[in-house]
C-alpha cells in the first residue's frame, strides 16, 4: 500500500530581521515602533515634535489603524506637520489616506482631526531642504542605514521625491489644536 504523498510544507513569507533598505524588517519594524508605544502610554509629549501619531482607516476593513511618523517640518502659522512615506507609495497608512481621511494625529501633547494633503513636487522639495539645514545629522543618519543616497545632492533629492509621498496635516475646521 502506498503512503500518501507528504503535503507540500508552505513557506511563510517572514520579514528579514534588518530590511532597512526596502522594506522595514522585523528589528527595524521593532525600532520604529518605539514611538507608537510611547504614545500608547501617554508619553508621547517625551517625543516633542519629533514623531507624530496617525490614525486612519483601513481602505478594505473599514477599521483604524495607527502609524508613526518622523516629523520633517511644522509650520506655526498653519499647524500644519509634514511627513514621508519612507518606505514609497505601498505603504499602507499611503494607501488608507488616499482612499479617505485620516481620523487624528497627535504630536506631542496635541491632538486634532486632521484635514491632509499630498504635497507636490516642489513643495517636497522645499520641506527636504529645509529639514536638511536644520537636520544635517538626521540626514546623515538616513543616508548611512536607510541607504537613501545622497540628500544633499538636488538630484538624489528630486529622484527620491518621485518614489516617496509627502504628506501634510493640519488641523480641520472646527477640530481642536
Amino acid at each position: 500500500m502506498a503512503t500518501p504523498a507528504a503535503a507540500p510544507r508552505r513557506r511563510r513569507t517572514e520579514r528579514p530581521l534588518l530590511g532597512l533598505r526596502h522594506r522595514p524588517g522585523r528589528l527595524a519594524l521593532a525600532v520604529f515602533r518605539l514611538p507608537l508605544n510611547a504614545y500608547r502610554h501617554d508619553a508621547g509629549w517625551l517625543l516633542g515634535r519629533t514623531f507624530l501619531r496617525l490614525t486612519h482607516v483601513g481602505r478594505r476593513s473599514g477599521r483604524p489603524h495607527e502609524a508613526v511618523a518622523m516629523v520633517l517640518h511644522v509650520d506655526d502659522a498653519t499647524v500644519e506637520a509634514f511627513i514621508c512615506a519612507g518606505w514609497g507609495k505601498e505603504t499602507d497608512w499611503v494607501k488608507n489616506l488616499r482612499a479617505g481621511p485620516a481620523l487624528n494625529v497627535q504630536i506631542g501633547r496635541q491632538s486634532f482631526h486632521p484635514h491632509h494633503r499630498f504635497l507636490t513636487d516642489d513643495e517636497a522639495f522645499e520641506v527636504v531642504v529645509r529639514f536638511r539645514r536644520e537636520h544635517p545629522y538626521r540626514v546623515r543618519l538616513f543616508e548611512a542605514v536607510l541607504g537613501w543616497g545622497d540628500l544633499n545632492d538636488d538630484a538624489t533629492v528630486r529622484e527620491f521625491i518621485r518614489t516617496h509621498p509627502f504628506v501634510g496635516l493640519r488641523p480641520a475646521a472646527g477640530s481642536s489644536g
